[in-house]
C-alpha cells in the first residue's frame, strides 16, 4: 500500500462499467474511487453498405481493433445481424485489455500494437506487412470519434476500408454526489480517458474554474484537450491503463514529497 494515496477520493469519468479494476486497484493503495460516466459508448446499426461488407469478411486479411469498446460492438453487430463469421482473417489490435477482449470473444490476436497509440501502430503494423507481395484488404472497426490516422497512414502498403460500430455520447444523467464533491472541492482528482470526457465535463457548467480543476489523463492527445480546456494542474499517464493511471499518479505524488 502507498501512504501517499491513503484516504484519498479519486473520480472516474470512464462509461458506466468500465471503472471496477480501477477502483480495485486505488482500494488496494488505501483511496477511494467514485463513478462519475462523463461518455456512453451506444453500438452503431450498420447501414446496408455497412452490412454487406461485415457479411464478406472472408474478403479481408486484417481486422484492427483499436478499444474493447470496438470488439464488444463488432460481435453484437454480428449476433444481431446473425452474420455468420469466417476465421480467413487475423486481427491486430492497439492494447492488452483490447487483446483481452478479443480471445474473450474465442478469437486469437495476431499482432499486438507494442504501445498504446496509432502513432506507435502504424510502424509497427507496417513491419508487419512489409513481406506481403500484394496490398492486404483492412477492416478498421472504429468509433465515430476515432481520428482517420491509422488509415491515412497505411493507405500505402494496405487497402483500408473502415466502419465505424459505434459511436460516443454525453450521458443522459450525471451523478450528483460527484458533482456535489468537485464543486466543494472534496475530491482528490478527477480520471479523463478521451478528449470526450473533458468535452462534457467542461458543458456542465459546473461553477468550478478549469484552473481549479484537478486531473489525471490518459495519454498526449487526452492531455492536449485538458490544456485546450485551461485545465494545467495534470498527471499524464504514458501507459493507457488502470494500472498506468494509478502508477503514473503515485509518482506524481512522491515527487512532491
Amino acid at each position: 500500500m502507498c501512504a501517499l494515496l491513503q484516504n484519498k477520493l479519486f473520480i472516474s469519468t470512464r462509461p458506466n462499467g468500465q471503472s471496477d479494476e480501477l477502483k480495485r486497484l486505488f482500494l488496494k493503495e488505501g483511496a477511494s474511487l467514485l463513478e462519475m460516466p462523463l461518455i456512453e459508448i451506444q453500438t452503431i446499426q450498420p447501414d446496408e453498405k455497412g452490412k454487406d461488407l461485415l457479411k464478406k469478411l472472408n474478403l479481408f486479411q486484417w481486422l484492427i481493433f483499436t478499444s474493447p469498446n470496438g470488439v464488444r460492438s463488432f460481435f453484437s453487430i454480428l449476433k444481431d445481424e446473425r452474420i455468420e463469421i469466417s476465421t480467413n482473417f487475423q486481427i491486430a489490435v492497439i492494447g492488452k485489455k483490447t487483446k483481452k477482449t478479443v480471445e474473450a470473444f474465442g478469437f486469437d490476436v495476431a499482432f499486438l500494437n507494442p504501445g498504446n497509440t496509432a502513432e506507435e501502430f502504424v510502424p509497427a503494423f507496417i513491419q508487419e506487412l512489409k513481406n506481403n507481395t500484394e496490398k492486404p484488404n483492412v477492416l478498421l472497426l472504429l468509433g465515430n470519434l476515432a481520428r482517420t490516422f491509422i488509415q491515412d497512414e497505411l493507405s500505402n502498403v494496405a487497402n483500408c476500408t473502415r466502419i465505424d460500430v459505434y459511436e460516443t455520447l454525453a450521458p443522459k444523467d450525471i451523478n450528483e454526489e460527484s458533482m456535489d464533491l468537485i464543486r466543494k472541492n472534496c475530491y482528490e482528482m478527477l480520471i479523463f480517458t478521451s478528449p470526450s470526457t473533458i468535452q462534457n465535463f467542461m458543458k456542465l457548467n459546473t461553477n468550478v474554474p478549469a484552473a481549479n480543476i484537478r486531473c489525471a489523463c490518459i495519454g498526449e492527445i487526452t492531455a492536449n484537450e485538458a490544456k485546450k480546456q485551461g485545465i494545467t494542474n495534470l498527471v499524464v499517464a504514458e501507459d493507457a491503463s488502470a494500472t498506468g493511471i494509478v502508477q503514473s499518479i503515485i509518482q506524481s505524488y512522491s515527487k512532491n514529497f
